[in-house]
């Protein structure tokens, strides 16, 4: 019953969008796209094509022809988008249907290509359109972080392949908080993060990959802030935080004690995997941390 309405639904669409002139191009806008977009508000919108991991490349993207979406979405994968004739190019929104699913609603997304025109439809899971990245995110990442100094919230990041200098990319020391410079700013191979910031550290280039707003994420996912403030410092921490050495010596080991502050834990052990009772109570693997206010009280270890 659920492939029957999702067929019925396809051939809804379709007639909605193609039976009345077949101008939906004519929707498209060509203004810069706003950030966190929810999945309604893309219609006229950029969308740029990632890369994909090179396990998932001969596989194609899972958007399809729209006269093929039908088998596509009964898991035929030889009429998804292919990698090649896809990856880097960009496709506008000109169309979005919702259809429920369980709790909650998807999405049946249209895209036209831009530059060959071709007409294709994908689905949401979740919210979110696996493979795409939303331009103007990358436009306004390059403005915002390109030739700047940010602070990295991570120990060590991955190398950048350089053909000729290394056969493999390796591993980039970086102290959690210490400068780099964003040298180069383009698109990545993973829709949670689907931009990659290259820093120069200590004379290495490394990958910081980043999502710059909450369009295209999924639902349960957003907060309030950027999603790049996981990931980044604008301003150096050693000084606007002003705290002690020791305690940055402790974030540094790895160290989480009582008496440290959610901000110093979060940096020491990342974000937790789960939380508890209106958020005072923070659960790594099997180590239950218990705070009052900001401050960590107590450290339990559970089964």
């Amino acid at each position: 019953m659920k492939r029957l309405n999702l067929k019925n639904i396809l051939l809804f669409s379709l007639i909605l969008i193609f039976g009345v002139g077949g101008a939906a191009w004519a929707a498209v806008s060509s203004e810069t796209a706003p950030v966190n977009l929810t999945t309604e508000q893309w219609r006229g919108n950029s969308f740029t094509f990632l890369a994909l991991p090179a396990d998932k490349q001969a596989a194609g993207y899972e958007i399809f022809p729209v006269d093929q979406a039908e088998l596509g979405f009964e898991g035929d994968r030889s009429v998804r988008s292919s990698y090649t004739g896809h990856v880097g190019k960009e496709a506008v929104v000109t169309e979005i249907v919702s259809f429920p699913a369980g709790y909650q609603n998807e999405y049946l997304v249209y895209l036209t290509v831009k530059d060959t025109g071709e007409k294709l439809v994908g689905r949401t899971m979740r919210g979110q359109l696996d493979g795409l990245v939303l331009t103007a995110d990358l436009t306004n990442a390059k403005e915002q972080f390109l030739g700047k100094v940010v602070y990295p919230k991570f120990r060590e990041l991955s190398g950048v392949y350089v053909p000729g200098i290394n056969s493999a990319p390796g591993t980039v020391a970086a102290a959690i908080g210490s400068p780099a410079t964003v040298v180069d700013v383009y698109t990545g191979n993973q829709t949670q993060e689907p931009i990659w910031l290259i820093l120069s550290i200590n004379g290495e280039k490394a990958i910081l990959p980043i999502a710059y707003s909450w369009t295209n994420m999924p639902v349960d996912s957003l907060t309030q802030t950027p999603p790049w403030q996981d990931a980044l410092f604008t301003e150096d921490p050693r000084v606007s935080f002003g705290w002690s050495l020791d305690a940055w010596n402790k974030i540094e080991s790895g160290i989480v004690e009582e008496g440290m502050t959610k901000g110093q834990i979060r940096l020491s052990w990342g974000k937790p995997v789960s939380t508890q009772e209106d958020d005072t109570v923070w659960i790594y693997g099997t180590k239950k941390l218990g705070f009052t206010g900001d401050i960590l009280h107590s450290i339990e270890t559970v089964e």
